[in-house]
């Protein structure tokens, strides 16, 4: 009987002394309180309160319009706050709050929607010196593994903090109910309530951070946590390169919704990497890249997103009976914007001919030579739950493009047509997803 009593003595206390402390706790978590919004704000959106009241509380306390979760990661000696782009979407004014509830002004550093992830700073650099970083566990996260996530503050100052363990390391969600990001997940049965977008998932046993919380299945009880190595390798490209350097091919990948299609490169672009190489490319069905096997679209989508720029990208395709080998560039810009023109011009089925930017917006010019000024662009699943984004340039809409072609269709408004957006299809037929690299 004493033998069992001094093991479990000697585990509490290990567990104890892994976990931060509550101080430490304090340092490194931060409320995001969202102050004002930018303009395009949808019509009958809302701040949906959890039942208890929690979001009220907060919101009275700080006057903030919505709220959600942040942490401190440190990088060349610099402190950013990391969270979700969710949680600081269309922000005018960002303050971070610690426990105590003392105001920081935040300010934007970056962010990337396919992995709903914004890097903030302080806007005043001496306030960076009352926190301290967590700690990255970038290792795979192991099934079985206590975990505790973290969000908001609760207004009396204590953490919010709910417990549970790894479902699975390497989850993703194919489910059209998720609009941003499919892959590099970390499920668990932590519940993440709302508010706690964007705080961190801690190993119960190491007091490190696998990951930031990220979303919740919708009417499961399935909760998903973006992971610590996607985290810094997105983070550090935010911060070095002000966007996440993904690899560019020139080619859009396509899939059929129905089962057992296979993967298909269904256009070219001009002037691309791959671009002499199309005669092969075009209409060839993808079997490996980099020797990896793509069965599915999301195949495509999880190498891709592995492979950096300036790299050799090998494609095995059943129309050569060789390896072809392509030199990938860097999707700047310039690549997004051919992105977009190239979704609008060959879709000429639903009335729109080019897209060109005019002044300070965005046109879509309609074949009755109708030209509409886009002011959003996004996608809506259903009456709660959508992703608009305010429209001002031609990269902003090729980079949605990228995102909503897995949809295979996006919607664009003008300030005239909110409630029956126009939709347009990014695949040539409606059953597809398409994917551009």
């Amino acid at each position: 009987m004493k033998s069992i009593i001094t093991f479990i003595l000697v585990l509490s206390t290990a567990i104890a002394f892994a976990q931060p402390e509550y101080s430490d706790l304090s340092r490194q978590v931060l409320t995001i309180g969202i102050h004002g919004r930018t303009n395009c704000q949808p019509p009958g959106s809302s701040i949906r309160i959890v039942p208890d009241g929690a979001w009220e509380k907060i919101m009275d306390k700080t006057n903030a319009e919505a709220i959600g979760t942040g942490f401190i990661y440190e990088y060349n000696n610099e402190k950013y706050i990391i969270t979700c782009e969710h949680v600081v979407f269309r922000a005018s004014e960002i303050k971070g709050y610690d426990s105590a509830y003392n105001a920081y002004d935040l300010e934007y550093v970056g962010q990337d929607t396919f992995y709903d992830l914004t890097v903030l700073k302080f806007k005043n650099k001496s306030d960076a010196v009352r926190f301290t970083s967590v700690r990255l566990n970038t290792e795979p996260a192991v099934p079985g593994t206590l975990v505790w996530n973290i969000g908001y503050w609760a207004a009396d100052g204590k953490s919010n903090r709910r417990a549970g363990e790894v479902i699975t390391g390497n989850a993703m969600i194919e489910s059209d109910e998720v609009v941003a990001g499919k892959i590099e997940f970390i499920e668990t049965t932590a519940t993440l309530l709302r508010g706690y977008s964007g705080g961190p998932l801690y190993n119960d046993a190491t007091g490190e951070v696998l990951g930031m919380n990220t979303k919740r299945h919708n009417g499961y009880n399935m909760y998903y946590t973006l992971r610590s190595s996607t985290v810094e390798r997105v983070v550090r490209d935010i911060i070095n390169y002000g966007g996440v350097r993904r690899a560019y091919l020139g080619l859009r990948f396509s899939q059929s919704k129905r089962a057992n299609q296979p993967v298909i490169i269904n256009a070219v672009l001009d002037d691309s990497p791959a671009s002499k190489k199309k005669n092969i490319l075009l209409n060839s069905q993808v079997r490996r890249i980099n020797g990896k096997p793509v069965k599915t679209i999301y195949d495509a989508l999880k190498i891709m997103e592995q492979i950096a720029p300036n790299t050799e990208v090998v494609l095995d395709v059943n129309k050569s009976p060789s390896s072809i080998k392509i030199k990938a560039q860097v999707i700047d810009n310039q690549r997004l914007k051919q992105i977009a023109k190239y979704a609008i011009r060959e879709n000429t089925d639903d009335d729109c001919i080019d897209i060109i930017e005019k002044g300070t917006h965005v046109t879509l010019i309609r074949s009755n030579d109708v030209e509409m000024n886009i002011e959003t662009l996004g996608f809506r699943l259903n009456e709660q739950d959508y992703l608009i984004y305010c429209l001002n340039d031609l990269v902003q809409f090729g980079t949605l493009t990228r995102l909503l072609g897995l949809y295979g269709r996006l919607e664009v408004d003008d300030h005239k047509r909110h409630y029956s957006p126009l939709k347009i299809r990014l695949s040539p037929t409606p059953d597809k997803r398409v994917l551009y690299y």
